[in-house]
């Protein structure tokens, strides 16, 4: 069984980019700033269990999903460029919806897991989806997901979304100490990066889907050019 490990470092590389775990810290901050701090780092810890939950689904049930509505690879992975490409733009844009200020100390809490088991259900939403899961994330993970051609890459693909999902949490763990440290100009620096990171993977999607599409026209040109 041959295991594409490119096709994997291309999927680490994308979901990581995407998911933008540290250009998302001032979104989490915005949502658990009132927590106490032990509580803020266990809903990191779960934050990040639930991503990867959350991911795995639609790795493994998207093209389910896209057949039961007649909706074709290509033409999926056509949108799905486009999509992401619009993200890309906005990333590198370095634009962002809140800011990290008030970052006060709080007082602990009894159980500070079980109450963040407790603010988990009340940020899940925004916080994981949209913020993280969302449109352009579902699309890149059934994207990959349906060229991954053997069980060994499917394998190594969730090993890999699993060291995202681990880094999302330990980002998120440590966001104070981030937005400390980075502030306004480091978290830009690294959006803007992701976000041509994901231009890129962007376009990749748009030929190789138009390649599928329109072989006669494509194909010969993508060729050329290899």
């Amino acid at each position: 069984m041959k295991i594409d490990f490119s096709l994997v470092m291309s999927f680490f590389i994308a979901v990581l980019a995407i998911l933008n775990p540290i250009g998302n810290v001032p979104v989490f901050l915005e949502n658990v700033n009132e927590d106490p701090n032990e509580v803020q780092k266990n809903i990191a810890k779960l934050m990040g269990v639930a991503v990867f939950l959350i991911i795995s689904f639609f790795y493994f049930a998207g093209q389910p999903f896209l057949k039961m509505f007649g909706i074709t690879i290509p033409a999926f992975r056509i949108a799905g460029g486009i999509l992401i490409m619009m993200i890309g733009i906005r990333m590198l844009h370095g634009k962002s919806k809140f800011d990290s200020e008030g970052l006060e100390q709080k007082p602990l809490v009894a159980n500070p897991f079980q109450e963040a088991k407790r603010r988990l259900s009340n940020i899940i939403v925004p916080v994981a989806i949209p913020i993280f899961v969302g449109p352009g994330t579902i699309t890149t993970v059934i994207l990959f997901s349906q060229r991954a051609q053997n069980a060994g890459t499917h394998v190594f693909m969730i090993l890999a979304l699993m060291v995202v999902c681990a880094i999302i949490a330990s980002v998120l763990y440590m966001s104070r100490w981030f937005a400390g440290i980075l502030g306004k100009n480091g978290m830009q620096i690294i959006t803007r990066t992701m976000g041509l990171l994901l231009c890129a993977i962007a376009v990749q999607f748009v030929v190789d889907g138009a390649a599928q599409l329109l072989p006669g026209a494509i194909n010969p040109l993508y060729t050329h050019m290899q």
